[in-house]
This record gives structure tokens, C-alpha cells and sequence, in this order.
């Protein structure tokens, strides 16, 4: 492994750091609901912003880490197209997270749904291996 790919990983994990703290700032300064002494017009985009910000970094801090994991299967050996497949897994990672964090905000979150969700990501991992990953 060379130094720019431990330095990408490290920007990784700095980078999803940054965003949990972006979350955490912007949650605890923000207001989710309204309350008989204070309104809340901003509620839903309050909302939204913390379902983003939490996909965001989900997807951030499993891209290092489905990179390491590419790089142990692979006898240590660094292919082409491992970073790739890296933030393709982290994409789907994030967009399953705010999936069912949009779900559970909007109070449609049951079992059978998230069951769906997560066969719809598998799924896609499926066809993009097949598509996208050489043999």
C-alpha cells in the first residue's frame, strides 16, 4: 500500500469525522418539531438536513473500510478498481441509512420495508458486480 492510499483512507475517516460533528452541532442547534412555546416553521427541512447529513456520513465511514477489507481479501495487494468498488459499497451504505432514517421520520418504517430496502441495495451490489467488476 502506498502512502497516497493511506492518506486517502485517513481523509476518509477524517472526512466522515467532520460530518458526525457537522450533525452533531447542527442537531443539537436545531429544532425537529413544534412545541406549544416555541414554532418550528424550519421543522421538515431540519429534518431532512440531519436524514442527509447522517447518509453522508455513514457512506463516509464505510468507504475506508470496505477499501481495507478489498485490500485483506485480496492478499494485501491493491487492484485496480478497489477504490471504486469502495464508494460504491459506501454510496449504497449511505443511501440505505438515510433511506431508513427518511422512513423512520416519516413514521413508515416497519419491518417488511426495511427488509426491501436492504434486498434493493444487495440487489443493486449484485448487477454492479456483474456489470462494472472484472472477472
Amino acid at each position: 500500500m502506498r502512502s497516497g492510499t493511506r492518506l486517502a483512507v485517513a481523509a476518509f475517516f477524517a472526512l466522515a469525522l467532520a460530518c458526525a460533528l457537522a450533525l452533531l452541532i447542527f442537531v443539537q442547534n436545531a429544532c425537529a418539531t413544534d412545541l406549544p412555546s416555541r414554532p418550528c416553521p424550519e421543522a421538515g427541512l431540519n429534518r431532512a438536513v440531519v436524514v442527509s447529513l447522517l447518509g453522508l456520513t455513514a457512506g463516509l465511514a464505510v468507504t475506508p473500510f470496505a477499501f481495507l477489507a478489498e485490500f485483506a481479501a485480496r492478499r494485501r495487494i491493491v487492484y485496480r478498481g478497489s477504490w471504486g468498488r469502495a464508494m460504491r459499497r459506501g454510496l449504497l451504505v449511505g443511501l440505505v441509512v438515510a433511506g431508513f432514517a427518511g422512513l423512520r421520520v416519516g413514521g413508515a418504517l416497519t419491518v417488511p420495508s426495511a427488509l426491501f430496502t436492504l434486498f434493493l441495495a444487495a440487489l443493486a451490489e449484485w448487477f454492479a458486480v456483474r456489470r462494472f467488476d472484472l472477472p
